[in-house]
């Protein structure tokens, strides 16, 4: 419901469940769309009232935390955040940095870097490092966001793909295509690729090279990265979709097939979507009919598989 923004079924179902649901039950289940919900309101005094109520039996969910924390700084209400959740988790860090570098205050952002490192969190350390060349790149100081970055290497040996990409992003987003490069193909090294890349890599530097209308390189990055991942159906999602959205049907079908012969994934309900809807578009009404008994034929598979394994 939240997805959607029914907020007012999302609350009406959050009363019900308060009035007749054990309160632990909706401290641990519910807190955390609520108050996200709630947040995307900007009813951010009566969620922090809700907040203050879900205290008193059970600390809510860390999601709904860190949402309650970026709805206060989203807000203009930094310091509150900090002093309300400075010691949730370090991931509400980041969120810290990048509101004091958006305010400009260097010096508090600093500090909280500076705390952040002696956590031996490589993780948050890098995508701490990302923000800070993000905001030196958009002061127009490419070198010292280049600094920031080459300061993040001495972390790589330890981080994970989720900090890796947030590397990879700010490179691209800034026309540095060949660190990027460079960063993809160390992430793709034998020795870390399993950690330090996965779907969303791929998918990253797919996606620019076809906005750089590159896409034979797409195509050989995609294939490059596709057996190293563990969730290869979003690169060929993401594959599909790109082609489609490039009118090259007949490429899309090629990857579309080549989905559908695998043994161990299926194409998932958006990828179909995005077939059927790219057929839809060139009047291929027959083949969209087709695709559509497609999906529920899978469906039907992956629902029967499901119940022999109960």
């Amino acid at each position: 419901m939240r997805s959607d923004r029914r907020y007012s079924d999302a609350y009406d179902l959050f009363h019900y469940y308060a009035a007749n649901s054990k309160w632990d039950l909706i401290t641990n289940r519910c807190s955390g769309p609520i108050i996200i919900a709630l947040c995307d309101e900007g009813k951010l005094d009566e969620d922090l009232e809700l907040y203050k109520h879900f205290l008193l039996r059970a600390r809510p969910s860390y999601r709904a935390q860190l949402a309650l924390a970026q709805g206060l700084v989203d807000a203009g209400r930094i310091d509150e955040a900090v002093d309300k959740f400075y010691c949730v988790n370090r991931s509400v860090y980041g969120i810290f940095i990048r509101g004091f570098l958006d305010l400009g205050n260097l010096e508090r952002a600093n500090q909280l870097f500076q705390e952040l490192k002696l956590s031996d969190d490589s993780d948050s350390v890098v995508q701490a490092s990302a923000m800070f060349m993000e905001h030196w790149f958009k002061q127009e100081m490419d070198e010292k966001a280049m600094e920031c970055y080459l300061s993040s290497k001495e972390e790589f040996s330890k981080i994970y793909a989720t900090a890796a990409n947030a590397l990879l992003k700010v490179l691209l987003r800034y026309g540095k295509k060949t660190e990027a490069c460079l960063l993809f193909g160390q992430m793709m090294e034998k020795d870390w690729s399993l950690r330090m890349s996965d779907s969303e890599s791929c998918n990253i530097m797919v996606n620019e090279c076809f906005k750089l209308g590159k896409i034979s390189e797409a195509v050989e990055i995609f294939h490059k990265s596709v057996g190293t991942v563990s969730y290869p159906q979003l690169c060929y999602r993401n594959l599909i979709t790109k082609f489609c959205e490039q009118d090259l049907l007949s490429e899309a079908e090629q990857f579309f097939a080549e989905m559908c012969s695998k043994k161990f994934f299926l194409p998932d309900v958006l990828t179909y979507r995005t077939m059927m809807d790219a057929y839809v578009k060139k009047g291929r009404v027959s083949d969209a009919v087709k695709t559509v008994n497609q999906t529920l034929d899978a469906s039907l598979t992956y629902i029967a598989k499901k119940v022999l394994l109960m």
